[in-house]
């Protein structure tokens, strides 16, 4: 009885979600290489840099800079998600991120735009720890 007892607490344990776990901090600078592919350009990779400057609740902003061969295009955006981050979803003035946390500091996102020049890309970032600490 008692060992029945034990896997039954254990299976609750297991089941519930950590204090805190919906608690999502995405605040900070994302980096990584990116590949993208556009109707008029072609292929292209280069470094993102994602800075999400504030976060209230689930939702988020900041900026997303670009490294292209023309030159750094940096450009705001606004994102919101799920408790515990399991849907994250964003968009800037021409198209529309999916995020996905894969860890506290990793974070996927693909980015879509449509019209008369549609291109996709997507990276993996990683948080950049603060040199102040």
């Amino acid at each position: 009885m008692k060992a029945l007892l034990y896997a039954a607490t254990l299976a609750i344990l297991v089941s519930t979600p950590v204090l805190g776990a919906d608690s999502v901090s995405l605040v900070g600078t994302w980096t990584g290489q990116r590949d993208r592919i556009a109707k008029v350009e072609g292929r292209r990779g280069g470094l993102a840099t994602l800075v999400i400057t504030e976060q209230q609740g689930n939702t988020f902003a900041g900026r997303l800079k670009r490294s292209n061969a023309t030159g750094d295009e940096d450009e705001p955006l606004w994102g919101a998600f799920t408790p515990g981050g399991k849907l994250m979803i964003g968009s800037d003035e021409e198209g529309t991120y999916i995020f996905s946390l894969i860890n506290r500091n990793t974070l996927d996102y693909c980015y879509s735009e449509t019209g008369a020049s549609p291109r996709s890309v997507c990276a993996r970032l990683t948080r950049q720890s603060d040199r102040r600490r």
